[in-house]
């Protein structure tokens, strides 16, 4: 289980798994021993959707999301496995496509080619981080 994740199920049990319930962000991490990465972990359980910011510094809530995500990741089911495979797929094909992208690119070389050839590359690059935190 990743950092985010574990992260993600303290957050669960604390709250109850309540969406209501609002939580010291910052204490909570450093109680699990990853404060030098505060800003990262918020940061990436922000882009998650898993978190949400409640107008006080540091107080979050878990959303629905991260609510479903810690319960997918607490029984251990094969979930977390077929949304990576799904993932894996996804990228594969975004490779693929950008593969046929930059042959045409450098069959006709022109402004908008590169700029299909630029946002499918953005495209893998959202894919590949999408994977890493599944790990």
């Amino acid at each position: 289980m990743n950092v985010y994740k574990k992260i993600l199920v303290k957050l669960f049990e604390v709250t109850g798994g309540k969406d209501t319930e609002a939580v010291d962000f910052k204490e909570l991490i450093k109680s699990e021993g990853f404060y030098p990465s505060y800003r990262d972990i918020f940061k990436q359980m922000s882009q998650q959707g898993w978190i949400a910011e409640t107008g006080r510094e540091d107080i979050i809530k878990i959303t629905h999301w991260g609510i479903k995500e810690a319960k997918k990741v607490q029984t251990g089911t094969k979930d977390g496995t077929r949304e990576i495979q799904r993932s894996a797929n996804r990228f594969k094909e975004d490779v693929k496509e950008f593969l046929v992208m930059t042959e045409e690119f450098a069959n006709d070389i022109t402004e908008e080619h590169f700029k299909l050839v630029e946002n499918k590359f953005d495209k893998i690059n959202e894919a590949i981080k999408e994977l890493k935190v599944n790990f």
